[in-house]
């Protein structure tokens, strides 16, 4: 179990939660809250946590499938997933364990905040990102970040990254801030464009790649404060 969890409150009712490399965020409205993401092995620290910052019924909903956004799930009810990652969170030992549905544009009303899925493939089939449109914010999951974006392995896909992007960049009216779960925790919204321009550039051969840290099979590709492992 993991005790080493850091608690930074974005603004009223909203607060990201870190642990080592990753970090979940809590939003908390007047009548319920959401847990977006578990982090790696936070565990009973991270149901702590959360009791101690809202007194609201929280229902844990998920970004994408990959281990150090489910790890802490157990403490937690069936966690909400938009069907297309489905298949990626039954092979990584959920099968058994009850999954909610989060459709493209469902809104999560939690009284005073409320939180609309976006679908956002490309880093794994299922990804989505959560918009608070009052608030004009975005949590992204993995895909923008200033740390590194995993592309290499099944399921990842740049070209479904780079049309996801896009697809943010359609809505950058709605939102002025970005919230990824590597790097810097709150971002200018430029960083959708930055990071859709970047993969673009990877796509047509236009970066070199370096041998990747910890001895990952794939490439590290930089440019202009993004990294994508491909």
């Amino acid at each position: 179990m993991s005790t080493d969890l850091k608690v930074t409150q974005l603004a009223e009712g909203i607060w990201a939660i870190d642990e080592d490399m990753v970090r979940c965020f809590l939003v908390a409205g007047d009548e319920r809250a959401v847990l977006i993401d578990s982090c790696m092995n936070a565990g009973p620290a991270l149901a702590e946590i959360v009791k101690g910052l809202t007194d609201k019924p929280v229902e844990l909903v998920l970004t994408h499938a990959d281990h150090d956004h489910t790890g802490g799930q157990d403490v937690f009810d069936a966690p909400g997933l938009h069907p297309s990652e489905y298949d990626y969170y039954c092979s990584k030992e959920n099968a058994e364990r009850p999954i909610k549905s989060l459709w493209e544009g469902t809104v999560l009303d939690l009284g005073n905040k409320s939180l609309e899925v976006v679908l956002i493939p490309g880093h794994t089939p299922g990804s989505v990102a959560y918009l608070d449109r009052a608030g004009r914010r975005l949590f992204v999951g993995d895909t923008v970040s200033d740390a590194w974006i995993y592309l290499f392995g099944p399921g990842r896909n740049l070209k479904a990254i780079i049309e996801s992007l896009k697809k943010l960049e359609s809505r950058a009216d709605d939102f002025d801030l970005v919230h990824p779960c590597h790097g810097t925790a709150e971002l200018e919204k430029g960083w959708v464009t930055k990071t859709r321009i970047v993969a673009e550039k990877l796509l047509a051969g236009e970066l070199e790649g370096v041998n990747s840290p910890m001895d990952l099979p794939c490439k590290a590709y930089s440019c202009d404060g993004v990294t994508f492992l491909y």
